[in-house]
């Protein structure tokens, strides 16, 4: 038997609707989807910016930690080793040094710089960090001690200062403050300090 289907009705989906669904996103909804994207996105970069920034703070902190006690320790090693005498663990200029040089045929040691100054990866020719020869480097004759030395500056950390205060609280007893400024995380300067006390004596490390 034959069906006619001239009069049927199509079912589904009206011709309007259908041209609509064809034509596809309209400029205003491109327009939102983009602007919705871009705050997504810039969430984003907020959130990986804010994430490095306290990675990078944490990590300076650290470093900074290290470079106090690294200072701390080689004072203390130091007259351990009498590699410098008691007094002459001081700071520039100061009266500790005076007559203090033991040993004749040892170079003169000036005392550890006072200030602020810049952090040097390694030490300078005297094998000592906080003096003045920590950025030093012979100049065109290659030797250290000339007038051609210079100061090479991509020895320095960057953003890193360091102060040694070396102060007599008795005959015996000296503390020793070093004071370190740092980058921190957010783009400022903060300050961290470490202290020690330093008695003349290498077999007794305790107070009395």
């Amino acid at each position: 038997m034959a069906i006619n289907t001239t009069n049927r009705r199509s079912r589904g989906v009206s011709p309007g609707l259908r041209a609509k669904a064809q034509a596809g996103f309209t400029m205003l909804e491109m327009v939102v989807a983009m602007i919705v994207m871009m705050v997504g996105l810039l969430a984003l970069a907020s959130a990986v910016a804010y994430a490095l920034s306290v990675t990078n703070g944490g990590r300076n902190v650290t470093n900074t930690k290290l470079l106090i006690v690294a200072v701390l320790e080689q004072m203390e090693n130091l007259r351990n080793t009498k590699e410098l005498s008691y007094c002459q663990i001081s700071n520039v200029g100061a009266s500790d040094l005076v007559g203090c040089q033991t040993d004749p045929d040892a170079p003169v040691f000036d005392g550890f710089e006072t200030g602020f100054k810049s952090v040097s990866k390694v030490p300078g020719p005297d094998g000592l960090f906080g003096t003045s020869d920590d950025l030093k480097v012979p100049g065109p004759d290659g030797l250290y001690g000339t007038p051609d030395d210079t100061n090479d500056m991509t020895l320095a950390r960057v953003g890193y200062e360091r102060e040694v205060v070396i102060t007599p609280l008795t005959t015996t007893l000296k503390k020793v403050e070093v004071t370190l400024r740092y980058p921190a995380g957010d783009g400022k300067t903060r300050t961290m300090k470490g202290i020690s006390y330093l008695n003349n004596d290498a077999k007794n490390n305790f107070l009395q």
